[in-house]
């Protein structure tokens, strides 16, 4: 049975759409900037003038990544981690227990950027190579470096997907649901709730947020003062407004299969959707040139009244499945859990 779940989730997401070897080539107002690992995740840096870019592995941990900084000016890229003769520090951060650094294994999946009590800035990265952890980071600007500062390994069978850090100390993490369970990973897609979110904090250690069981949790936000999180259930279809200290579930707006979140200068979370043209959305599985073709859409949540807007949508050239997308300047950049490119679009009138 090892590893028979990732088998059947491969062939689940290599669904409809398969790998299309699209040109780097700009398709009206939508440009693709070509050349990188699958950027699933992205971050602003504080300053905001670049990106921070996850450069997916594989949901398997196979397969290694990369933390790579994006310059929007120039279109070019800086490796920020693994690096050759890259210094470690000893751990400062996360648990006690952790065994050291990812190196080379690392594969990385949803990250988080936030500034620390003691004003550092903080990227938590989820790993899924070597282990089911997430990893600590500081950022550094000047100049532009992450350091490795520790981890937390998740619990036996942890199979995680993205990451916010909290205000006081500690951090949650999405469980899309039990690994190496062929069973439950097939009830997950019909919409069984095996999933949660981790939680976890330097002076308890591991357990579950409350309020946060689902169907295939996959990207969390939290609110500026941490006291709402805004969980995406991607086999329930929705996105769930939380009460983090109660667990109270304060609404939810139903949008087609959430992956990641971001905030909008606006004050608006713009979720990133894949739609269903069949029974499931048309993935992709195992995508590393070009792009897949699959539809997605970018809406535009209100936290207050939980109100929708769909304001992008893309399915082909130059580069559909998107899994995030974050505003610098006049642009929307938007990563991918597959293929080889990010894809800038002009902002749309909000």
């Amino acid at each position: 049975m090892k590893r028979l779940a990732f088998v059947l989730m491969t062939v689940c997401l290599a669904g409809c759409n398969a790998q299309r070897d699209f040109a780097c080539e700009s398709v009206g107002d939508r440009v693709p900037i070509c050349d990188l690992q699958a950027p699933e995740d992205i971050e602003l840096t504080p300053d905001g003038k670049q990106l921070i870019l996850s450069q997916f592995g594989g949901i398997t941990g196979d397969s290694a990544g990369s933390l790579v900084l994006f310059d929007p000016k120039t279109d070019t890229t800086l490796p920020l981690y693994p690096q050759a003769g890259q210094r470690v520090a000893s751990a400062q951060w996360g648990s006690a227990d952790c065994p050291g650094a990812p190196g080379a294994a690392i594969s990385p999946h949803g990250i988080h950027l936030s500034q620390r009590t003691d004003g550092r800035w903080q990227l938590l990265v989820v790993n899924h190579g070597g282990r089911e952890s997430v990893e600590f980071f500081e950022w550094q600007a000047e100049p532009a470096a992450l350091h490795w500062r520790g981890c937390v390994v998740m619990p036996e069978g942890a199979f995680i997907n993205d990451t916010v850090a909290l205000p006081e100390g500690g951090l949650l993490v999405t469980q899309m649901f039990p690994k190496d369970n062929l069973w439950a990973l097939v009830r997950t897609f019909f919409g069984a709730e095996k999933g949660h979110v981790w939680r976890w904090r330097p002076d308890t250690g591991i357990d579950i947020q409350p309020g946060s069981m689902g169907s295939f949790p996959n990207g969390i936000q939290i609110s500026a003062d941490g006291k709402t999180l805004f969980l995406n259930l991607y086999t329930n279809n929705v996105v769930r407004k939380i009460d983090r200290a109660s667990g109270k579930h304060l609404g939810e707006v139903a949008i087609e299969h959430p992956d990641n979140s971001s905030w909008l200068p606006n004050g608006r979370l713009l979720v990133a959707s894949h739609p269903r043209d069949s029974l499931l959305p048309g993935l992709c599985g195992d995508v590393h040139n070009g792009a897949c073709e699959s539809r997605f859409q970018l809406v535009a949540v209100d936290p207050e009244t939980l109100t929708p807007q769909v304001m992008f949508e893309q399915k082909g050239a130059p580069m559909g499945a998107g899994t995030v997308a974050v505003e610098w300047g006049n642009y929307w950049y938007i990563g991918s859990y597959a293929g080889n490119r990010l894809l800038k679009v002009p902002k749309p009138d909000q």
